[in-house]
């Protein structure tokens, strides 16, 4: 007795090796680099969430593009330097961003 076969092309509907930059590397560099996430953090969030920080992100960097006079308090856009200007310098830095050398 032989089985029926797919007719798909593919043996496998589930995710590809080629698939995990676009489903998970990206949306995590975003919510890193933007918002201030660790790996760890973005990893751990449910697809939706991850979603949800992507698109408002995206309205809150397209409101800052229409109106350039308002403050940005990105934290891509926060330098010690910015920030010790605007009187917003902490005392003593997190533990997690302690580098010890």
């Amino acid at each position: 007795m032989r089985r029926c076969r797919c007719p798909s092309a593919r043996p496998f509907f589930g995710l590809q090796p080629g698939d995990k930059e676009q489903l998970i590397l990206e949306p995590a560099f975003l919510l890193m680099y933007y918002a201030g996430f660790t790996y760890r953090e973005t990893y751990s969030l449910p697809v939706p969430y991850k979603r949800w920080f992507i698109d408002r992100l995206v309205k809150e960097l397209n409101k800052g593009k229409e109106d350039e006079s308002a403050p940005n308090r990105a934290l891509h856009a926060n330098s010690p330097e910015v920030r010790q200007l605007q009187g917003m310098q902490r005392p003593q830095v997190p533990s997690r961003l302690r580098r010890f050398t």
